[in-house]
C-alpha cells in the first residue's frame, strides 16, 4: 500500500467516524435547540466552550507531543520505550487536569456572576462539566497515542462513534424522562466516563500500558519540552475557535449566544474534512521529516490540499446558497442566523483548504513559530471581536472569525514556502475549481424552483444536484493518477461492508 492509499484508507476511517460523530452532535444541537430553547442552548454553549479551553490547559499539548514521539518509533523494537513514554504522558495529563479542575471549581462563581452575568443554572452546568474534564483529557491523550501508531480505528471508534452515540442517547432520555435541565447536564458527565474507559482498554491492548505503569512513570522532560509550546498553540487556537461565543456572552446575553451556536456548529462540519486527512497526514509527515524527505513532504502537501478542496466545494456551496433552509433545521427562530452561516462557511472553507501547510510546521518541529502564528491570530481575533460585536452582534462575531482564520491560514502558507520550500499550490487544483464553478451555476439555476418546498426535500435535492454535478465534472476533466490510488484506498469501506454482511 503506497502513501496515497494509506492516507485514503485511514482518512476514510476517520472521515466515516467524524461524519457519524458530527451528524450525531448536529442532531444533538438541533434537538436541544428545539426542546430547551435559545437561552438554555446558550448556557450549554458557554459552559462547553469554557471547559474545552480548560481541557487544553490540562492536556499541556501532550496529545500532539505523544503522537509525534510514538510515530517516530518502531512499534515492535521500541515497545518498552513507547509504553514508558505513553505512561508518562498520561500521568502528567492526570495531574494537570486535577489541578485545572480545582481552579475551575474555585473560580466558577466569580466567572459566572462577575464576568458573564449568567443565570444560576450556568454555574451548575459549569461545575458538572468541570468534573468530566479529567476523563475527557485522559481520553484525548490516549486517543492521540493510538494515532501515533498510524492507526485511526481506535481513536475514531471511541471518540467519534461511542461518545457521540452515548451523548445523543442520554440527552434524549434525560429530556423525556427527567427534565430539560438534566438534558444539559447528564449526557456530558456519562459520556466522559464511558469514553475514558473504552479508549484506555484499546491503548492497553496496543501498547501494553497499564494503570500501574502510569502511576509509576516518571515525567518525560523531552516530551514536556516539546509539548508545552504546542499547548499554547492549542490554547490559542481553542480560544480563537470559541472566542466568538465567549465574547458574545460578555457583550450580549445567553439568548444571542444560542442564536449563534447552530450556525457555528453547521459551518464547523467542514472541519471534518481537514481533521480526517490531518489525522493520518501529520504522523506520516513527521516520519518523512525524520528521514529528510522534503520532496515527498511537498508532494504530499499538494495532494492532501487538493483532496480537501475537492471534498469541501460541494458542501460549502450548499451552505452559502441555501443558508435559510439549513438554519430552518433548528427551527424558525434561527433563520436570523442565516447570514452568519454564510460568513462562517467562508471562514471554515479557508481554514480547511489552507490547513495542510499548517501541519507541516508542527511536524517539522517549528513549534515556537506555530505558537507565534497562533498568538498573532488570537490577538487579531480579540481586536476584531471587540470592534465588531458591539456594533453588529452575531454578524460581527462571524466576521471576526473570518478575518483571523484567513490571516493565520495565509501566514502559514507563506512560512512553509519560505522555510521549507513547500507549497500547496499546483495546476491540478484547477480541476476541482472548474467543477465547482459549474456546480455553482447548477445550484443557482434550480434555486427559484425548489425554495418553496419543505426544508428536508429542498436540501435533499440540492445535495443530490451538488454531488452529481461536481462528480460528473471531475470525471469529464479526468481523475489524476493519485486519485485512483485514493479510490483504491477507499476499499476499506467496501471490505467493512462485506464483513458486516457475513
Amino acid at each position: 500500500m503506497n502513501i496515497a492509499q494509506k492516507i485514503a484508507k485511514e482518512s476514510t476511517i476517520t472521515f466515516s467516524g467524524l461524519l457519524y460523530g458530527n451528524v450525531n452532535r448536529y442532531l444533538y444541537t438541533a434537538l436541544l435547540a428545539r426542546w430547551v430553547g435559545v437561552e438554555y442552548l446558550g448556557i450549554y454553549s458557554l459552559a462547553n466552550s469554557i471547559i474545552l479551553i480548560c481541557e487544553v490547559l490540562a492536556k499541556m499539548g501532550l496529545e500532539s507531543g505523544i503522537m509525534r514521539f510514538v510515530s517516530r518509533l518502531d512499534p515492535q523494537q521500541d515497545r518498552a520505550k513507547i509504553r514508558s513514554m505513553i505512561s508518562s504522558a498520561l500521568k502528567m495529563t492526570g495531574i494537570f487536569s486535577v489541578l485545572v479542575l480545582a481552579v475551575i471549581i474555585l473560580g466558577s462563581g466569580w466567572l459566572v456572576k462577575s464576568v458573564l452575568d449568567g443565570p444560576p443554572l450556568l454555574h451548575i452546568v459549569l461545575i458538572v462539566f468541570a468534573f468530566t474534564m479529567p476523563f475527557n483529557t485522559f481520553t484525548l491523550v490516549s486517543a492521540f497515542a493510538t494515532q501515533g501508531f498510524k492507526l485511526m480505528k481506535y481513536k475514531v471508534f471511541a471518540t467519534q462513534i461511542v461518545n457521540p452515540t452515548v451523548l445523543f442517547g442520554m440527552m434524549v432520555m434525560s429530556f423525556w424522562y427527567i427534565s430539560k435541565e438534566a438534558a444539559l447536564i447528564l449526557p456530558m458527565a456519562i459520556t466522559g466516563v464511558i469514553g475514558c474507559i473504552l479508549i484506555f482498554k484499546f491503548l492497553q491492548t496496543l501498547s501494553g500500558v497499564t494503570i500501574k505503569s502510569v502511576l509509576s512513570a516518571p515525567f518525560s522532560k523531552p516530551l514536556l519540552i516539546f509539548s508545552i509550546p504546542l499547548m499554547f498553540v492549542t490554547i490559542l487556537q481553542t480560544f480563537m475557535h470559541w472566542m466568538d461565543i465567549l465574547m458574545l456572552g460578555f457583550f450580549t446575553d445567553t439568548s444571542t449566544v444560542g442564536l449563534y451556536h447552530p450556525a457555528a456548529r453547521t459551518a464547523g462540519l467542514l472541519q471534518v474534512l481537514l481533521f480526517s486527512f490531518i489525522s493520518i497526514y501529520a504522523p506520516i509527515l513527521s516520519q518523512l521529516h525524520s528521514k529528510g524527505a522534503v520532496n515527498e513532504m511537498s508532494r504530499l502537501c499538494k495532494l492532501v490540499s487538493r483532496w480537501i478542496l475537492t471534498l469541501a466545494i460541494p458542501i460549502s456551496l450548499i451552505f452559502v446558497l441555501y443558508p435559510v433552509k439549513v438554519m430552518l433545521l433548528f427551527g424558525p427562530d434561527y433563520m436570523v442566523s442565516a447570514p452568519v452561516l454564510v460568513i462562517l462557511t467562508g471562514a471554515a472553507f479557508i481554514q480547511a483548504v489552507l490547513g495542510a501547510p499548517g501541519a507541516v510546521l508542527t511536524m517539522a518541529g517549528y513549534t515556537r513559530l506555530a505558537l507565534w502564528n497562533s498568538l498573532g491570530a488570537f490577538i487579531l481575533n480579540i481586536i476584531m471581536n471587540v470592534i465588531l460585536i458591539p456594533r453588529y452582534g452575531i454578524y460581527g462575531a462571524a466576521w471576526a472569525t473570518m478575518i483571523s482564520l484567513t490571516a493565520i491560514g495565509f501566514t502559514r502558507v507563506i512560512e512553509v514556502r519560505w522555510i521549507l520550500k513547500i507549497s500547496f499550490l499546483s495546476k491540478k487544483l484547477l480541476k476541482p475549481i472548474l467543477a465547482g464553478i459549474v456546480t455553482l451555476g447548477a445550484l443557482m439555476g434550480v434555486q427559484p424552483f425548489i425554495m418553496g418546498y419543505h426544508t428536508l426535500l429542498t436540501l435533499s435535492v440540492v445535495c443530490f444536484i451538488s454531488i452529481i454535478t461536481f462528480g460528473a465534472m471531475l470525471w469529464i476533466l479526468k481523475f489524476e493518477p493519485e486519485d485512483k490510488d485514493f479510490l483504491a484506498g477507499l476499499g476499506v469501506l467496501k471490505n467493512a461492508f462485506k464483513k458486516g454482511m457475513k
